[in-house]
């Protein structure tokens, strides 16, 4: 048992007024940090311990002083029976109370969520409030920009479900991947598949909002003892192991469109139409769409890059294009770069720097850059024809960007990394399929020299 000092004020509490009701050889104590227990010492040095059917918490406190004081009548004030007897009395009497441990408590979970958006968002500042309220999501809140007028946010949307039943940080790590809700509208929540990047996204997020609920950070909002989640490289078990099908799917890497499809695509806007009271509308909008696809496509832009908040004209020797945005993830932040043209000579064809000077309108894109672009596009028959053909996303732009300048500038990977806003590593792991192709094309040309020039 704890020195009377080390234990907790409640505790100590507890054991003053026992000790003044039925003296000092009847003391509390736990077995295990669980159930009370309690220990008799008889009058010849002996003693025994009896566990009580309560739990061992500050809410049970009252709990167990009433079960000692019981126990206490029936075997010293009327010696009715001994003490097992009476112990096995109190068991049949009393339903052991849940611990909170052993309770869902989604109030606590869902203050703290919002707590860990303000850390995230503002006192970190490692996502953006757009970014969190897509990604990881909330209760609605106007007072924030951009606003958030109802419950939304992908990981939010299951995560203040679970919680009204999840008791631990296990419970909820399984839950937030297994969550459905057929008659969720507009649209059913459906559970992830096992192994998928959304089922991993939000394992992480709940995750890491766990390790930082029960860490200094928070200032310990959330019991260590039941929300403590596992090391990052130890939540595969909550992630799960993609199936064939989907290791087949996702194995493939992101495509890359040809020059001639990109020139059939911005050809394919209906920019030239008759700009009639009816069709104006259809016409300012594909002007908005052309100026965002020839600027990914000239830059390698990511989608979020491609308004005007992000693009700004430099000079040194002559003007340039400079973005501003830094992307924001696991694994730190971006830096501003300058853009740099591929084709050169697209950028001038195109009167880029004009239009940006300009500040010529950029499509609206408030739910999702990403999104944007996919849901202007999904009606246009070139991108269809694409998709179907070949699987284009919007990130294609960008990989065609990055075959270019692999494949027709032959240059490296260190080179384009530093174009494209990303580091090495980045780069290789999700371009390498181009930088590897010029590298042995590279190879394979200095070694048909070396031959032709030992050969003579």
């Amino acid at each position: 048992m704890k020195a009377r000092s080390e234990a907790p004020d409640w505790v100590q509490s507890m054991r003053i007024f026992l000790r003044g009701e039925v003296g000092a050889n009847w003391q509390v104590t736990t077995k295990g940090r669980r159930r009370a227990c309690l220990g008799v010492r008889f009058d010849d040095g002996t003693r025994v311990f009896k566990n009580l059917p309560v739990l061992w918490e500050r809410a049970q406190q009252a709990k167990i002083q009433e079960l000692v004081l019981e126990v206490h009548e029936l075997v010293v004030k009327k010696k009715i029976c001994g003490l097992d007897e009476a112990i096995d009395r109190i068991n049949k009497a009393n339903t052991e109370v849940p611990s909170a441990a052993d309770r869902a408590n989604p109030m606590l979970l869902l203050a703290a969520w919002e707590k860990y958006e303000h850390y995230k968002v503002k006192q970190k500042g490692d996502v953006t409030q757009a970014s969190w309220n897509k990604e990881y999501g909330g209760r609605p809140n106007t007072k924030i920009n951009p606003p958030r007028p109802n419950d939304k946010g992908k990981t939010y949307v299951r995560f203040k479900q679970i919680v009204k039943t999840a008791t631990n940080a296990n419970e909820l790590l399984i839950q937030i991947g297994d969550y459905e809700d057929k008659n969720k509208k507009p649209e059913p929540i459906k559970p992830l598949e096992a192994g998928s990047r959304s089922r991993q996204i939000r394992v992480q997020h709940v995750a890491a909002f766990l390790r930082w609920g029960t860490s200094k950070k928070s200032g310990y909002l959330l019991n260590p003892e039941n929300w403590s989640a596992p090391p990052r490289n130890a939540i595969d078990d909550y992630v799960g192991v993609k199936s064939a099908k989907k290791k087949k799917e996702t194995s493939n890497p992101t495509v890359a469109i040809e020059d001639d499809d990109l020139m059939a695509l911005l050809g394919s806007l209906p920019i030239d139409i008759d700009k009639d009271e009816k069709k104006h509308r259809l016409r300012d909008r594909a002007m908005e769409w052309d100026f965002a696809l020839k600027l990914s496509i000239c830059y390698g832009l990511r989608p979020e890059e491609v308004r005007h908040e992000h693009l700004t004209i430099k000079k040194n020797d002559k003007e340039y294009l400079f973005c501003t945005y830094c992307k924001k993830s696991g694994g730190g932040i971006t830096k501003p770069r300058r853009l740099w043209p591929l084709h050169p000579e697209w950028e001038e064809k195109w009167h880029l720097l004009e239009r940006v000077k300009k500040r010529d309108p950029l499509p609206r894109m408030k739910a999702g850059a990403g999104d944007a672009f996919r849901n202007y596009l999904r009606f246009n028959e070139v991108w269809k024809k694409l998709k179907s053909d070949i699987g284009v996303v919007p990130y294609s732009f960008r990989h065609s960007y990055s075959k270019r300048a692999h494949q027709i500038y032959k240059l490296s990977d260190t080179e384009v990394a530093a174009f494209m806003g990303h580091s090495v590593p980045v780069h290789n792991s999700t371009y390498a399929q181009w930088s590897n192709e010029a590298m042995l094309e590279s190879s394979m040309e200095r070694a048909i020299k070396f031959r032709d020039l030992t050969s003579k």
